[in-house]
């Protein structure tokens, strides 16, 4: 992925929040602002500021790892797949790279 524009962390924010099935005003709520606070947010009238991305982050239950790491193609099963690799040997991740280029 190339460089991540504010605009990319707006759009990611508009992800993580549908996909954790919160409305605007629900997430602003949650986060314990005024209800129009995210709409200002994600119609980019005040900034964001990186106190709230945490908040944000944890409300919706993701890290900030994962906030720009995957954004949008974030899934947790990708994650853990990801996790329990990188716990590999060295040599026990060469067979499962080998393993994964035969099964294409």
């Amino acid at each position: 992925m190339g460089k991540i524009t504010y605009d990319n962390v707006i759009s990611r924010i508009g992800y993580f929040r549908t996909k954790a099935n919160l409305s605007m005003r629900e997430t602003s709520l949650q986060l314990g602002y005024n209800p129009q606070f995210m709409s200002t947010i994600e119609n980019k009238t005040i900034g964001l500021k990186v106190k709230t991305l945490l908040e944000f982050c944890d409300l919706v239950n993701i890290t900030p790892q994962d906030f720009f790491y995957m954004g949008e193609q974030f899934n947790k099963e990708d994650k853990y797949v990801l996790d329990l690799f990188n716990n590999l040997t060295t040599e026990n991740k060469q067979t499962i790279l080998d393993l994964m280029k035969k099964l294409k």
